[in-house]
């Protein structure tokens, strides 16, 4: 048995460069303070939904018409068990993922069902002032449109994944999308295989832009790699240079193995990971 929690936890990737990446040392902690492999997943992904630095929760981009519409996704490797949301408002999307997996039958919801599943969860009626005076300002100079979808100011995420004391793995991912989608689109952070896996022997993230993902089934190519014994970080960087062939859209791996390796690469300007040891380096590949 191992001795504690292991969690590594993500701010979402970013094509542009980034100067001052925000330090997870604080959601990394959240995290690890839970004994269980979901309890710990979901706990740092709250925090990270709660601060408006990021595109989760409190904090999340817009679609092209200025609403909120948010998507999450978590999976246990212990049971198979998995959970996701789509187009909800909730403040805390990783919860009511959680609430589908272990009080449904189903493995996604969407709209309305979803958002009846969460009654008793705080609502949010609109984003951060800075993410609304974002939308304004884009809607003022005409930059918003179908045709600047997924550029590289766009697109970021959060996630989680963990490995506690009894060796199970857990993934979870939470997100507002990608600024000015179309209303009802869904990304890969609530589709298992696309941007979230998990199975006895590996935990897996996606982060960037969903379709790249949703085409590719990125983070389940990159789980049946590590299960079948390659690195989770050679297993990061060969699915991350296929998604190279296939767009030059941005794009980060994380994945973590049954015996706590981790392993994490991306594509774009900047990409903020942290774990036990604190900010960990992803290579860019590409």
């Amino acid at each position: 048995m191992l001795g504690m929690t292991i969690i590594y936890v993500h701010g979402g990737v970013s094509g542009l460069s980034k100067p001052d990446v925000v330090s997870l040392d604080a959601f990394v902690a959240a995290g690890a303070a839970e004994d269980g492999h979901l309890d710990a997943v979901e706990r740092a992904i709250v925090a990270l939904e709660d601060d408006p630095r990021f595109n989760a929760g409190y904090g999340s981009v817009l679609n092209i018409d200025g609403a909120l519409e948010m998507d999450a996704g978590i999976a246990s490797g212990a049971t198979g068990a998995l959970g996701g949301v789509a187009n909800v408002t909730v403040r805390h999307p990783i919860t009511l993922a959680r609430r589908v997996m272990e009080g449904t039958p189903h493995a996604l919801v969407t709209g309305a069902g979803a958002q009846a599943l969460g009654h008793d969860l705080e609502h949010l009626n609109d984003t951060s002032v800075e993410e609304r005076r974002r939308w304004d300002d884009a809607t003022a100079a005409g930059s918003l449109d179908p045709g600047s979808y997924g550029s590289p100011e766009h697109v970021d995420t959060v996630g989680a994944i963990a490995l506690d004391r009894h060796g199970r793995l857990a993934a979870g991912s939470s997100t507002g999308g990608v600024f000015g989608k179309l209303p009802g689109r869904v990304g890969d952070a609530p589709i298992f295989g696309a941007g979230i896996y998990a199975s006895a022997s590996a935990a897996v993230l996606g982060t960037g832009v969903g379709e790249v993902f949703l085409g590719s089934l990125a983070a389940g190519r990159a789980g049946a790699l590590i299960e079948q014994g390659v690195s989770p970080q050679e297993a990061c960087e060969k699915v991350l240079e296929l998604l190279g062939h296939r767009s030059h859209a941005t794009a980060g791996l994380l994945a973590l193995n049954h015996r706590g390796e981790v392993g994490a690469a991306y594509r774009g300007g900047s990409w903020a990971v942290a774990g036990p040891d604190g900010a960990h380096q992803a290579p860019r590949i590409g």
